[in-house]
């Protein structure tokens, strides 16, 4: 084994070799601006989404593929390249994990699709089109982002999108667009100008750059008995949401804050998804990056990243499941590890 990584799906090379390579795949890459008018010229040859969403299309210089992310809970999109992944990268391990990204597509409330791209606790994160680095953003219009040297371009459902690629408006944000922004100003000055007689072109892209998703290595879980109370049903305190993994042998709980869930919270066994107290109940059944819980619109749901063996409810493979504040139970890997939710 090549001594400056370990081949664990998540990288963790030398940073002088990562800096190395990253500049290497750079060079290989299709720049955004040229992977924006591939996309965009296929897309006219191709039936229009019917369903409110994103189309992926990600290019390198040898391949050229699509896939439709619906706005529904279940239909997003994890790429990767892992075999399980909903967009398999064929790269080398040092610059693309085995599940890099989750994407998901939602609406504002006048129907207008935005995506959401979630870093899974990757050390290369996401590159934007102006090169920054990225973990977490939400957008509407056009958006080209690089995993690797794979370029990838999500167009909106709403077919209006400009020739070139649109340079976007990005600001910072604690929350996503469609929890804080549910009229957009642009159209409506749009729909002023057009009133006089004046040419509208494509709404902006918008990119909100959010907080990362959190880092359970860093909390401390807390050893349970065998009758904890939180898997009973008990009023409620308010004050955020109970995860608690269990074997026949063991059973660990850790608080999660609503802040948390906002944010993102992945459970597997990747370095920075569990601590040790939650690390002793994962066995290799387990996918390194396996469910991602996330709270959206006042809904919490727990969303399975691709993991190989799969996320189970009543005997039952889930994709995407809504969370019940009254308590939720799954089971990872089939019966290997139950993983119990609740509010507190």
């Amino acid at each position: 084994m090549n001594p400056h990584y370990r081949n664990l799906g998540t990288m963790i090379p030398d940073p002088a070799i990562a800096r190395a390579w990253h500049e290497q795949a750079r060079r290989r890459a299709v720049q955004p601006r040229e992977a924006y008018a591939m996309a965009v010229a296929a897309d006219r040859l191709r039936q229009r989404q019917l369903e409110v969403g994103y189309r992926l299309y990600w290019i390198n210089a040898t391949i050229l593929g699509s896939h439709d992310v619906s706005a529904q809970p279940s239909g997003y999109a994890v790429v990767g390249r892992h075999g399980s992944c909903d967009v398999v990268l064929e790269q080398d391990e040092r610059v693309v994990s085995l599940r890099h990204v989750l994407v998901r597509a939602s609406s504002l409330d006048d129907g207008f699709p935005v995506i959401s791209l979630l870093d899974l606790q990757t050390t290369a994160g996401f590159e934007l089109s102006d090169g920054s680095k990225q973990r977490s953003i939400a957008a509407t219009g056009p958006v080209v982002f690089r995993i690797g040297t794979c370029s990838v371009v999500a167009l909106p459902s709403s077919g209006r999108y400009a020739a070139e690629l649109p340079v976007p408006v990005v600001e910072a944000g604690e929350h996503a667009p469609h929890r804080i922004a549910a009229v957009r100003i642009p159209e409506i000055e749009d729909s002023v100008r057009a009133l006089h007689g004046e040419r509208v072109g494509p709404p902006p892209s918008r990119i909100t750059l959010l907080p990362h998703s959190v880092d359970l290595s860093s909390r401390r879980s807390e050893p349970l008995g065998a009758h904890h109370p939180a898997l009973e049903r008990s009023e409620r305190t308010g004050e955020g949401y109970e995860v608690i993994l269990e074997t026949p042998q063991r059973r660990v709980g850790v608080r999660l804050s609503t802040a948390d869930l906002d944010h993102g919270v992945l459970i597997g066994r990747s370095d920075k998804c569990v601590d040790e107290g939650l690390r002793s109940i994962l066995n290799e059944s387990v996918s390194r990056v396996h469910v991602l819980l996330i709270r959206e619109n006042g809904q919490c749901h727990l969303y399975d990243c691709a993991s190989l063996v799969g996320t189970y409810r009543h005997g039952e493979p889930v994709r995407c499941l809504p969370l019940s504040d009254d308590g939720t139970s799954v089971q990872l890997a089939r019966r290997a590890v139950s993983l119990h939710w609740r509010a507190r």
